[in-house]
């Protein structure tokens, strides 16, 4: 499935890591139906916290980081509408090497 992801969008965006030319059709759908739950749930100045689905961590293995068995994504709205996800344990982990 991974070896038809496009290519990472460039870095920094303002949506987060998880930004690519194309995903597979499965991974799209994954990936919209979350945004649209995390959409629902929404609170402009917070950030919400869940547990990082399968098709994030998919995506970030893709990417290469080593995921630990309790990712908490962390979704924060820079407007009413851009979501932003990150990963703060990776972020961390990414700073100690």
């Amino acid at each position: 499935m991974t070896d038809t992801i496009g290519n990472q969008l460039p870095q920094p965006d303002p949506r987060g890591w998880l930004v690519f030319t194309s995903l597979p059709d499965d991974l799209q759908r994954a990936e919209d139906s979350t945004a649209a739950a995390d959409f629902d749930r929404r609170r402009f100045g917070l950030v919400l916290q869940r547990p990082a689905t399968d098709a994030e961590r998919t995506l970030l293995g893709h990417l290469g980081y080593d995921l630990p068995a309790d990712l908490t994504t962390h979704i924060s709205y820079t407007s009413w509408s851009t979501r932003n996800r990150r990963w703060p344990q990776l972020e961390e982990s990414q700073e100690e090497s």
